[in-house]
Formats: C-alpha cells, sequence, structure tokens
C-alpha cells in the first residue's frame, strides 16, 4: 500500500526527556503488532531506537549499517537522488546521509505500519527529504517495481534473523534490474550461522561480483560496485 510523498510533524518531545536520555533510555512509545511482536521506540543519547522482541533496530546517524553504507559510498553520494530502503525501520540511513550534507528522494518500504508511521514521525521534523512510505513485505514490492534507485539499501530482518527470501537469486536480480547505471545496492546481514553466511555471500557475489564487505560484531554489510544491469535482464524482470 503506497502513500503520498509525507511530511508529518514530529511528536513532541520535552528538553528534559532529551537531556535525560543521556543518562538513561527514555521510553516514549510501546505498542503490540501482528507482524513484530511487542515494540517499544526509545530515546537514548537523543537518539532514536527501536526495539522488537529479540531484536534492536536503528540508532539514529550511528546506526552502524547505514553509517557503513555513507562511509563505503564515498564520493558517490553526491550522485545519489533516489534510495530505495527495503526494511525502513526508524529510517536511520535518511538520519545518516543528511548529517553528511546529503537529501536525496526516499522510497520507505515497510511491512509492519506501526513502525512506518513512527519512522514518518520522526523523519517528519524540521527539514525533512521527500519521503514516499511504502506499507507493504518488501519480497512482494520488488516483484513489482519498475521504478530505478542510485542506491538499493536492503535491510530485512524478522527479529535477528535475514528472511531466506533476502539472499536468493531472484530477489537480488530483482534488486539489481531496480538500479539505474551505475547504481549501488548495499545488504545488511546478521551472521549466526556460518553455513548460511557462507551461502549467502557466494549467491551475492554471483549476482553483484565485487562486493565490498564492512564487519562490526554480527553485522555483515556488503556494498556492490556500479552496477549496469542488462537490457536482457530488465526485460526478463526475474
Amino acid at each position: 500500500m503506497a502513500a503520498p510523498s509525507a511530511k508529518i510533524k514530529m511528536f513532541h518531545i520535552p528538553i528534559l526527556q532529551r537531556v535525560l536520555s543521556y543518562l538513561q533510555p527514555i521510553s516514549l512509545r510501546q505498542s503490540a503488532s501482528d507482524v513484530s511482536g511487542n515494540l517499544e521506540l526509545l530515546l537514548y543519547h537523543n537518539r532514536f531506537q527501536l526495539f522488537t522482541e529479540g531484536a534492536f533496530y536503528s540508532n539514529g546517524d550511528h546506526y552502524f549499517p547505514a553509517v557503513a553504507v555513507a562511509k563505503c559510498l564515498g564520493d558517490f553520494l553526491p550522485a545519489i537522488t533516489s534510495v530505495l530502503v527495503l526494511g525502513a525501520g526508524l529510517g536511520s540511513i535518511v538520519n545518516v546521509m543528511h548529517s553528511r550534507g546529503y537529501n536525496p528522494r526516499y522510497t520507505l518500504v515497510e511491512k509492519d505500519k506501526t513502525v512506518l508511521k513512527w519512522a514518518l514521525e520522526i523523519l517528519g521534523e524540521g527539514d525533512s527529504p521527500e519521503l514516499d512510505p511504502v506499507c507493504d513485505d518488501a519480497e512482494s514490492f520488488m516483484a513489482q517495481n519498475e521504478r530505478p534507485y542510485d542506491l538499493v539499501f536492503v535491510d530485512v530482518f524478522k527479529g535477528r534473523r535475514v528472511p531466506e527470501f533476502v539472499t536468493t537469486p531472484l530477489f537480488l536480480r530483482q534488486c539489481r534490474n531496480s538500479l539505474s547505471p551505475g547504481g549501488r545496492l548495499a545488504l545488511n546481514y546478521i551472521e549466526i550461522d556460518q553455513h548460511k553466511w557462507a551461502n549467502a555471500q557466494r549467491v551475492v557475489a554471483g549476482i553483484f561480483p565485487g562486493c565490498q564487505l564492512v564487519s562490526k560484531d554480527d553485522n555483515r554489510v556488503l556494498i556492490s560496485s556500479g552496477v549496469m544491469a542488462s537490457p536482457r535482464d530488465r526485460a526478463a524482470r526475474l
């Protein structure tokens, strides 16, 4: 379900709460979700954090996967005018890019409507970029997407597990076919099972040769070089 470009005024957070957040996490919202289970929105060190059952998502402009992408892309950042975020969470990549002076247009795809609503409230503060929110499953969205993007950021999780579809050739080819000429893919993965991770690397390398790997703790972020999808691939829409 798509919505028009959105700018939503952020809910008010008292100055005292922002100050106290440097000492301890401040709970701002709680909700029960059919998609994600119990959700809690926190403010810690004046950055928004999202907790679900067994997992932690987003950390404002300190969110490691988004920071890794921005650092690795370096000189390519000024050329990015459109970003597709699959698994939007609280939209930390928007914060990271904004902190570096870049404000491309974002399509935020998030299956959980509560998480998407919170993200829009947070990102709607101040001089926010153009946001196209889409409440949909990333797999379903990519199966029908025809719009090209300069950057596709895949950050899809169920708890701490990456859904199987994310590292299938079909889905990865759909991501490649959704890149504009010279566009980049960034895929966030959490290594829990070494065998699955090794297989995921092999499959990604088959579609995106020469990916750069950035690691921190269990996080593994694969970032492609500039990709030009072939006309045959685009026509096939595999």
